[in-house]
């Protein structure tokens, strides 16, 4: 059953235009608007500090007492806005509640700036956070949306240049191909009401001057789905099975299970896109809860779980009775 909360931001979205990323948008427009809409207050405790990691500001989130790691986060917004100062609606209350300070950083958004500009930013910044001092085994990589589709091709880059790897890499919501057509790109375009058929469209006119090749679509850092995985820490996917993205964190779930590889899956119930940075939700709420009791029991065993009570596991059980009704 969804929460109350749930269904108010269904029908907040459902009234918007949902997302676009054609060549004529005003991005520049969007973005200063989002921008004056983020009122969120430090609580008692905790700062913020700006810092230069790859030309551009990153916010550096800390609490008095928190000394779990830190989270590295990689924000979403189809590689074309967002920002670290948006997504403090997410990594406010994850340093206020987990026990984590928080590297939220920014990168260069596109159609201004072409790809691989987007992970380059990323990987600098990655650099840059551990020379200043962080021990990339306290470092969760984090994101949502494109962020999540950043991380993951972040830890693949990490990997091709011999860089240490961080403890986990948690990615909610992410985009795994470029390429496909999956399933759940058209199927869940009427029960995804912030992205609708954004991603039908795709993103190539925005990532690039040119049309792709397949060879580039298939590209690992571009469509992490392709990567080799081998090397890399535990990885966590969450993603609502109503939204478009859906198949995205399926399919690479399938194939690190297949691989042997320690990766965790959780699936909300008729949520919209993006619900796990939404802690006002109490889907939310769970989905991280699970997460970070996930990461702290991290030992390198039981690869491809999912763990009991987790809302994966309740929505199979909704799915199998709904199909016993409909019997």
């Amino acid at each position: 059953m969804r929460s109350v909360q749930a269904i108010i931001t269904d029908i907040v979205l459902s009234k918007g235009k949902g997302f676009d990323n054609s060549t004529d948008r005003d991005y520049e427009a969007e973005r200063k608007k989002n921008a004056r809409m983020t009122g969120f207050k430090l609580s008692k405790g905790m700062s913020l500090e700006e810092i230069d990691l790859n030309g551009q500001k990153a916010e550096l989130i800390k609490k008095e007492g928190n000394d779990k790691g830190l989270i590295f986060y990689i924000h979403g917004g189809g590689f074309t806005t967002g920002s670290a100062r948006e997504r403090r609606i997410f990594t406010y209350p994850a340093v206020r509640k987990y026990g984590y300070d928080c590297m939220s950083i920014n990168y260069r958004l596109a159609p201004e700036n072409k790809w691989p500009a987007q992970i380059e930013d990323c990987l600098e910044a990655y650099e840059n956070t551990l020379k200043i001092g962080y021990d990339p085994k306290d470092i969760i990589l984090m994101g949502e949306s494109a962020g999540g589709t950043l991380v993951l091709s972040l830890g693949l880059f990490l990997k091709d240049r011999g860089l240490p790897m961080p403890k986990v890499i948690v990615a909610f919501s992410p985009a795994t191909d470029q390429y496909e057509d999956l399933p759940s790109h058209k199927a869940n375009i009427k029960t995804d009401r912030m992205l609708r058929d954004g991603v039908a469209k795709g993103i190539c006119d925005v990532l690039f001057d040119h049309k792709p090749s397949e060879a580039e679509l298939k590209q690992y850092l571009l469509s992490p789905y392709y990567g080799d995985y081998e090397g890399l820490p535990p990885i966590h996917l969450s993603a609502s099975d109503s939204e478009v993205l859906y198949d995205d964190a399926r399919i690479l779930y399938e194939k690190l299970k297949k691989e042997g590889h320690e990766v965790m899956y959780e699936e909300g119930y008729r949520v919209c896109h993006a619900y796990q940075i939404m802690t006002y939700m109490p889907e939310s709420r769970k989905t991280l809860k699970n997460m970070f009791r996930y990461i702290e029991e991290i030992k390198g065993e039981d690869n491809g779980k999912i763990r009991k009570g987790s809302s994966f596991q309740e929505t199979l059980q909704s799915k199998q009775k709904r199909a016993a009704v409909k019997k």
